[in-house]
């Protein structure tokens, strides 16, 4: 079979397969069969895009395997010296849009508030695909949830953008106090969280609560009913400038003395005294970054997101002692993490769903050709599964634990189809990378190799021998041509407990 033939013929296969097929086949495996790579038996590189990056692609697999970890993680952790051209001429048709103050959008789109919400979901979405600063945007990922806002609140959505341009993006990986100073700055949030009409006669709480509670410290961080009404006083008088006040329409952060409560407070037993201004918030800042409790909360959330679902406690103290001793440096944290036998031998962690149809999307080399079918295509699937970008209402972020995603496992499938089959609206699946990769191993284009080493490329381990009988019937009983049984195995493969674990 020539390459024409294959790349002819492999979506057929897959196309073919319903999810009821996936199940019963799944269902029938023997024990223990299609679980995820544990630790000792993943290939390191496997293991080291599976954290770092929103999935594995034929370039990247390549890559890693070239370089080597050490010099994957350095490359990671330096994006600045990563071309990422080829995604930014991607984001073009979004850039009115994205450099646009949320003030303005909001007079220009308020009845057009799909058109923003496609170039912010777009653009994030494009990002995760196929910028090569993979662990940046997953720490991009990671800060969207951590400084959570949801843009179905009033004019929230249109100053995510802001948000995301401005408080987010340039600080993702520099220290901790940048980026909570720069979300305590953000319009968005301040509505958000109801901040922006604080003031001294009647300080709102619920921004001092959450970044206490969410932002900073954590539930347990040792703050009381006093510390909150504390900072819900230094914060009285942060506020938002609004289009109607302002000359040019724009949405800015505006401290308002007027509305600022001048006495003293005490925080978390340390004593602000009187007669402060806008100081006052960025001094409770100062206090809530270097707090200890700080430096351990954050440092459970990131260990929690590359490590485990129940992080382990003594790389968790590892980290906040480096998160202390670095001025809260993420990158630094992150060297902490990515050096530690734990990480090393982390147990499987379950993807999120937007993880895993991005995975799905790297995997197979999906080529975004028109962005708003794309987009359309996208929003049911997601929204079946329950996430999509910026539409958690709780200030808290999409939940980190498998646990909570791991009922929904039918449109997740109805995903893995869908791509693999090249059925996805806007996108056309490019084959060629992966038959390339195919080539540079020697391996033929026949079902049961290419099958078993896609499995290797998909897993980060071999197929058992159980495991590879259980595919080549199903693709055997699925299709005739090997090209098309190939499509077929290709979606189990897809759908199967081992890919959707990272």
């Amino acid at each position: 079979m020539n390459r024409r033939q294959f790349l002819g013929l492999l979506g057929t296969g897959a196309a073919a397969v319903t999810t009821g097929q996936i199940g019963r086949a799944l269902a029938a495996a023997p024990l223990g069969t299609f679980l995820p790579a544990q630790a000792g038996e993943r290939d390191p590189a496997a293991l080291l895009i599976a954290r770092l990056t929103f999935g594995v692609t034929p370039a990247l697999y390549a890559h890693v395997q070239q370089i080597g970890a050490q010099a994957f993680i350095d490359e990671q952790l330096a994006p600045e010296s990563l071309d990422d051209g080829a995604v930014e001429s991607r984001l073009a048709p979004y850039q009115t849009i994205l450099a646009q103050n949320g003030g303005l959008l909001a007079q220009q789109y308020q009845k057009k508030r799909q058109t923003v919400t496609g170039a912010l979901l777009g653009s994030t979405t494009l990002r995760a695909a196929y910028s090569e600063r993979q662990l940046y945007e997953r720490m991009v990922h990671f800060f969207s949830d951590h400084f959570s806002l949801f843009i179905g609140k009033a004019q929230v959505l249109f100053l995510k953008v802001d948000d995301d341009r401005d408080a987010i993006r340039p600080y993702a990986l520099g220290h901790f106090r940048e980026i909570l100073g720069a979300s305590a700055h953000s319009p968005a949030m301040l509505i958000f969280l109801d901040n922006a009409r604080s003031d001294k006669r009647a300080p709102n709480e619920n921004y001092a609560r959450e970044l206490m509670e969410l932002h900073t410290l954590g539930v347990n961080g040792g703050y009381s009913e006093d510390d909150v009404k504390a900072v819900a006083r230094a914060f009285t008088g942060w506020s938002v400038q609004g289009a109607k006040q302002s000359s040019d329409g724009r949405t800015i952060y505006r401290f308002r003395p007027g509305f600022h409560d001048r006495d003293a407070k005490m925080i978390l037993g340390q004593a602000i005294p009187a007669g402060g201004t806008e100081s006052d918030g960025e001094t409770m800042l100062d206090i809530l970054a270097g707090h200890p409790s700080a430096a351990q909360f954050i440092s459970t959330k990131l260990v929690r997101r590359f490590v485990s679902d129940d992080p382990p406690t003594a790389l968790v103290d590892a980290c906040a002692q480096t998160f202390t001793s670095s001025g809260g440096a993420i990158r630094a944290v992150l060297r902490t993490i990515f050096a530690a036998d734990e990480f090393w031998s982390a147990p499987p962690k379950f993807k999120q769903p937007y993880e895993y149809t991005v995975s799905l999307l790297r995997a197979l080399n999906a080529d975004v050709q028109d962005d708003t079918r794309f987009l359309r295509g996208m929003q049911k699937p997601l929204q079946a599964m329950g996430q999509i970008p910026f539409t958690w209402p709780a200030p808290n972020g999409f939940p980190d634990v498998g646990a909570y995603w791991m009922s929904n496992l039918l449109p997740r499938w109805n995903m893995a189809i869908t791509v693999a089959g090249d059925q996805l609206p806007g996108t056309k699946i490019d084959m060629n990378g992966l038959v390339d990769l195919l080539d540079a191993n020697n391996i033929p284009l026949e079902a049961e190799p290419v099958l078993l080493f896609l499995a290797t490329y998909l897993f980060g381990r071999p197929l058992s021998t159980a495991e590879r009988d259980a595919v080549l019937q199903f693709a055997a009983d699925t299709a005739s041509e090997p090209a098309a049984q190939i499509g077929a195995g290709l979606s189990l493969l897809l759908a199967a407990p081992a890919f959707q674990y990272k």
